[in-house]
């Protein structure tokens, strides 16, 4: 009865399991690998359940502004955010902010209090974005005593042992086992690079790293880029060092949402300037924010919503106030 009694207690203890996020600007998925959904707010905390691919499912429940859903009755979800670019959810009407949500995210209706609604989903977000990643063991519903653990660790060598004196270098590392290559955090592979794979690291974005690999190609498969724009750098690269990539001009694939113009609620530009709202670059899910000059402005109008457009920008601002989007001035749009 006791030993019934205990797994009991240990179940309940695992599905009362949270995961706090100790990061701000954390994506969250509605799927893993699909597109991001939105951001965590650093400090928040959710019940938390399976753990996959490096990934953690959490229970988002929060607070919506009712006037900022919409009858959805898609994927058994019966609204969603009809706000754009994204809209809060808190922790009590007015409260604390918990995430942002993008305009179509589906959620379910649990509570209405006046002009708020009560809102829940489940979602995927990277283990690196927790406090504490729960594991396997954590997670695992007791049934029956386990038996002590035992070390299969073999001693340490010398060139094991932390007093060795053989420091590693950051910047270099080795490929583990036979892993996929991403253009951009959270994106669509787009290659693979065998185990034993000797890499150089560039630079890093939360639990992400940018590598240089040395590989053999065609001489005629590649072209001469222009050394004056940077290419392929990514957006979760520019909000992770937004003051070195300052005035600096890049070339991004966007898919152009629409054309708007500021006012006083948006600190980061001038009332009335216009500004491009966009995702991208290509093939990350982030909205982009690109300021045109006046010079530029018929030629934006001509856009259609959704199409897809490569434009030369310089960065005015790696993370805008509210949303942490990078802000950007179009110079070219071929």
């Amino acid at each position: 009865m006791c030993a019934v009694l205990a797994g009991f207690q240990a179940a309940g203890l695992a599905a009362q399991q949270t995961a706090t996020i100790d990061r701000a600007d954390q994506p969250l998925f509605g799927e893993i690998g699909g597109p991001r959904l939105g951001q965590l707010t650093q400090g928040s905390t959710f019940p938390s359940g399976a753990t996959r691919s490096s990934h953690t499912q959490i229970t988002l429940e929060g607070w919506i502004f009712r006037a900022s859903l919409r009858p959805a009755g898609q994927g058994g979800h019966p609204l969603a955010v009809d706000r754009a670019p994204a809209e809060n959810l808190r922790d009590a009407p007015n409260g604390r902010v918990l995430a942002q949500l993008v305009e179509g995210f589906l959620v379910d209706t649990t509570e209405r209090r006046g002009t708020w609604v009560k809102v829940r989903r489940q979602v995927w977000v990277p283990n690196s974005a927790l406090r504490t990643p729960p594991t396997a063991t954590a997670q695992r519903t007791a049934t029956s005593p386990q038996p002590p653990a035992v070390s299969s660790q073999r001693p340490a060598t010398s060139a094991q042992r932390p007093d060795s004196g053989a420091a590693a270098d950051p910047r270099r590392g080795v490929v583990r086992r036979r892993m996929q290559l991403f253009r951009a955090p959270d994106s669509s592979a787009i290659g693979q690079l065998e185990a034993g794979t000797p890499v150089r690291i560039t630079a890093r974005a939360g639990g992400w790293v940018r590598i240089e690999a040395q590989a053999w190609v065609r001489e005629n498969e590649i072209r001469a880029s222009d050394s004056g724009i940077l290419t392929g750098l990514s957006a979760a690269e520019l909000r992770g060092a937004p003051d070195e990539f300052r005035g600096r001009l890049l070339r991004w694939t966007i898919q152009f949402l629409a054309l708007q113009t500021a006012d006083e609620l948006r600190p980061d530009f001038q009332p009335g300037q216009r500004y491009i709202l966009a995702r991208g670059p290509a093939p990350e899910y982030a909205f982009v924010y690109i300021t045109v000059p006046d010079e530029r402005l018929a030629e934006v109008q001509r856009l259609e919503p959704l199409a897809t457009v490569t434009v030369v920008a310089r960065v005015l601002n790696g993370r805008s106030t509210y949303l942490a989007n990078p802000i950007l001035e179009l110079v070219e749009l071929p």
